[in-house]
């Protein structure tokens, strides 16, 4: 409730003035009694004037000692009032002067007790004066003045509580509209409640509901309701549907009683009248305010639906808010659900994701169809990928626009060209690369979303656009990478037993020509090298079908990889880990495991190494790890000097592994030296 000067009874301030204006006419009397013949006994005036000098001063200090309980006690003034002028009027012989004191008194009920109290107030002036009395001013037999005096005082009384009815309305609207705007300003959902709280009490209504637009589902929404049973609170009109949904779309107020039923008939039987007011800013529905009457309840009027549409427009700042956090909302919704699809699509080829990354488009923008095109890393031209909502042919003349967009980076409005669709082109780019341009038209009731929109949705595109080519690079890298490793580990391992055998068998079958009895003995180192051959062969094919586990740690899986290389190649390995690897990312620890994979193979192959030293340190900035052997190590300059197509020791590779996760990959050998491969990764924020 609001208090202050707002909330407080109309003309109250006037009305309390009255309170010491009886001092005044206390004084009147006493000097018109003391100058003025003929003179009242003393037996009645003295009665009289003690009792409204006790009167006025107890009325005075309590008006100053309670000033919030100064306007009722101006109310129960009226009748001690109104006893005074008819003591004075029936028992002085200053009945004239006590008479326009009544009119002032009229006046002052008027104002503080309404049409009611006036009324009686009046009637009891007019008894007292009927000509019939001989102590009336009109006596004996004036009855015509008599009349006039009484009609004179029932109208400037009736005006004096015609002007109070009108400041208590305005008050009342007053103090809603404050309450309205403080409400406003608390937000929703309790500046709903409040708000609609004050809107019941000030029109007097039973029950009513503040309903908001959805415009993502085109739906009203009750967000506040008073009074409204529960079959009635899941209500959710569209657009045009029911009395709610007409109101919004035609943009014009309702009034509904028995008489006034306009285009709806009120169907609810415990309704006897009803207002709807549709709330808007300019052309954009925002809601609609609905308020209800009782069956035994005086209908509303034309001045009440007025005074709605007025209270109603300081709803629209809470209306305006709360509908930008459905639309952010829901946006936020779609967002979230399109990038589940960007995820899922990721796996697959790029032309299952480009459809999907148009769809989510499509949604968060209320585009009718979309068009994507994208920068190729070789050559720079732009080349139509995708179309959604529009045919190939149409969506191929929009190029050059799409061209236009992507080379400038800014909007390009496609509008007025013969055979071309009406679109929006925005550039998509991520920092200072160039990734492509989107195109979108076909907005429903030709209201393209806003720029800032469009923008936003454009940087999840292409941040979609280049994690899916990225992707795409890793898998390709990871694939060559194996495709590598499988043929070292064939060419280094299986490929040389079966040479081993195939020798063997050369050596048995010159040996048989010669010397048939060590024959035999040929043939069991034969069988024992292709034994070898089929043991390297399914392990090898073990190694391929293991997959490491997702939630097994970097120090886990080191260990376990140590451990199978002790186990084939009975060299040792020390492992010294530090730090903790708990919030270590996948993808940092699944490009360390596959350099030390590789390195490990390394060794395997051409170091010939008598021991193998693992470490790893993991901090909150860095990831540090480093495989070093003692074996034969290599002339690193010399290598790096060698075509591409003669590196067998997988460094570049590893060096790939390591840039994808922005880390440096560091070698240092030297013949006979032995080799350590180092990898730095940045965690922390200090490194970007």
């Amino acid at each position: 409730m609001i208090n202050g000067p707002v909330a407080r009874r109309p003309l109250g301030e006037f009305a309390q003035s009255v309170l010491a204006v009886r001092w005044l006419a206390l004084a009147a009397l006493i000097a018109l009694e003391a100058v003025e013949s003929p003179r009242t006994s003393l037996s009645v005036a003295l009665p009289l004037y003690i009792g409204i000098l006790v009167y006025a001063l107890g009325l005075t200090l309590t008006a100053w000692a309670v000033p919030h309980r100064a306007d009722a006690a101006t109310r129960w003034a009226i009748p001690f009032d109104l006893a005074a002028v008819l003591v004075g009027m029936l028992f002085t012989p200053h009945g004239r002067a006590f008479f326009f004191l009544g009119v002032v008194v009229c006046v002052m009920t008027g104002l503080v007790l309404s049409r009611r109290g006036a009324l009686m107030a009046v009637a009891a002036l007019a008894a007292a004066q009927i000509p019939d009395l001989p102590s009336s001013l009109f006596a004996p037999d004036r009855y015509l003045s008599w009349g006039i005096a009484a009609l004179a005082l029932l109208s400037v009384s009736w005006a004096a509580a015609g002007v109070a009815a009108g400041a208590q309305s305005n008050a009342e609207s007053t103090r809603a509209v404050a309450e309205i705007d403080a409400a406003a300003s608390a937000g929703s959902p309790q500046g709903f409640e409040a708000a609609l709280e004050s809107l019941v009490r000030d029109l007097r209504a039973q029950s009513g509901s503040i309903m908001l637009f959805d415009p993502n589902m085109s739906r009203l929404e009750i967000v506040s309701a008073s009074g409204v049973s529960d079959a009635h609170r899941h209500e959710g009109p569209r657009l045009g549907e029911g009395i709610a949904g007409w109101v919004l779309q035609q943009m014009q107020p309702i009034l509904l009683t028995p008489e006034r039923s306009g285009p709806f008939h009120l169907e609810r039987m415990e309704i006897g009248s009803s207002l709807s007011v549709p709330l808007l800013i300019g052309a954009r529905p925002l809601g609609v305010l609905n308020l209800n009457r009782a069956t035994d309840r005086p209908w509303f009027t034309p001045a009440d639906l007025n005074r709605a549409v007025t209270l109603a427009h300081h709803l629209q700042s809470l209306l305006l808010d709360a509908q930008y956090d459905r639309t952010f909302a829901g946006a936020l919704t779609h967002l979230a659900a399109g990038q589940q699809e960007v995820g899922r699509a990721l796996s697959r080829d790029p032309a299952v994701l480009w459809p999907v990354l148009l769809d989510v488009t499509r949604t968060l923008t209320t585009a009718q169809f979309a068009v994507l095109a994208i920068e190729r890393d070789d050559t720079g031209t732009l080349d139509i990928v995708s179309a959604r909502g529009i045919d190939g042919r149409a969506a191929k003349k929009l190029l050059p626009d799409l061209l236009t967009a992507s080379t400038q980076g800014e909007f390009h409005t496609v509008n007025g060209q013969p055979l071309v669709p009406d679109a929006v082109c925005v550039p998509l780019r991520l920092q200072d690369r160039r990734i492509g341009a989107i195109a979108l038209g076909g907005w429903p009731g030709n209201g393209a979303t806003s720029s800032e929109r469009l923008a936003a949705v454009a940087a999840h595109v292409a941040a979609a656009v280049d994690t899916a080519r990225t992707a795409y690079r890793i898998a390709d890298i990871g694939v060559i990478e194996e495709r590598r490793r499988i043929a070292r580990e064939m060419h280094d391992g299986l490929a040389q037993t079966i040479a081993d055998a195939l020798l063997q068998t050369d050596l048995s079958a010159m040996a048989a020509q010669s010397h048939p009895t060590e024959t035999a003995g040929e043939l069991k180192e034969l069988r024992m090298l292709l034994e070898r051959a089929m043991r390297e062969l399914r392990e090898f094919m073990t190694e391929l079908r293991r997959r490491e586990q997702a939630s097994s740690g970097l120090r886990a899986a080191i260990e376990a990889m140590g451990k199978e290389f002790e186990r084939r190649d009975v060299v040792p390995v020390q492992l010294v880990f530090s730090g903790d690897d708990a919030q270590l990312p996948s993808a940092v620890r699944h490009a360390i495991l596959a350099i030390a994979r590789q390195a490990l193979t390394n060794i395997r192959s051409h170091a010939h190494a008598r021991s193998v030293t693992i470490r790893v340190n993991v901090t909150e900035e860095e990831c540090v790890a480093s495989i070093a052997d003692d074996g034969v190590g290599f002339d690193l300059p010399a290598y790096r000097s060698r075509l591409p197509a003669a590196h067998h020791l997988g460094l570049t590779s590893m060096e790939e592994r390591a840039a994808l996760v922005g880390g440096r990959l560091q070698i240092d050998t030297a013949p006979t030296r032995g080799t350590t491969v180092s990898v730095h990764v940045p965690l922390g924020r200090h490194h970007g």
